[in-house]
């Protein structure tokens, strides 16, 4: 009975010990793209992107065969806009990084007419929050679109809204560099 207790009580602090543990890419990554890049690559829209990944706040039953070890906060800057437009992931391990949903939002606001990409102030899919891949990279990491991906404009329910499209080479694949200290 007493090695059955200790057993059990030796899993608990493992699985304690193993929740309270860096997710695999913390930190801060950040890229803010320069006028040469821009002008090289006329059709993107994001010029400045901001990556969190932190220990995460959901309970690891709250992700099925998939559990949650990581949140990442993202946050895009198309053109000069200011503030951002940004999405709060709960990620999963996949490979040798991370996979993340896109946050989702209750607003309820009209249907755009059209899918098109980019800054938009409607919806242009109903309750569709999206999926991004973390992928690590010498010095930084790479961020890939998976799912068209709706981010809000900071501080707003009811829009407008940046939309990215895994089927968009300029605006699908943002590599971003570690920072140095902790995020802004």
């Amino acid at each position: 009975m007493i090695k059955s207790l200790l057993g059990a009580g030796a899993a608990i602090c493992l699985a304690m010990a193993e929740a309270s543990a860096e997710p695999p890419l913390a930190g801060c990554y950040e890229r803010i793209y320069d006028e040469a890049h821009l002008r090289a690559h006329r059709r993107q829209m994001v010029r400045h992107v901001r990556l969190k990944i932190a220990p995460t706040s959901v309970s690891p039953s709250e992700g099925g065969d998939k559990p949650p070890i990581a949140d990442a906060l993202l946050q895009m800057w198309p053109g000069k806009r200011k503030p951002s437009f940004d999405s709060l992931g709960v990620c999963w391990t996949e490979a040798d990084g991370l996979v993340c949903n896109g946050s989702d939002s209750a607003v309820e606001t009209r249907l755009c007419k059209t899918k098109t990409y980019g800054v938009r102030d409607c919806r242009i899919e109903d309750a569709h929050s999206g999926r991004f891949r973390i992928a690590p990279r010498p010095g930084g990491a790479l961020l890939t679109v998976l799912e068209t991906l709706e981010l809000p404009q900071t501080g707003s329910d009811v829009g407008p809204f940046l939309y990215l499209s895994p089927g968009d080479p300029e605006n699908r694949d943002f590599l971003l560099k570690a920072s140095p200290g902790p995020c802004k």
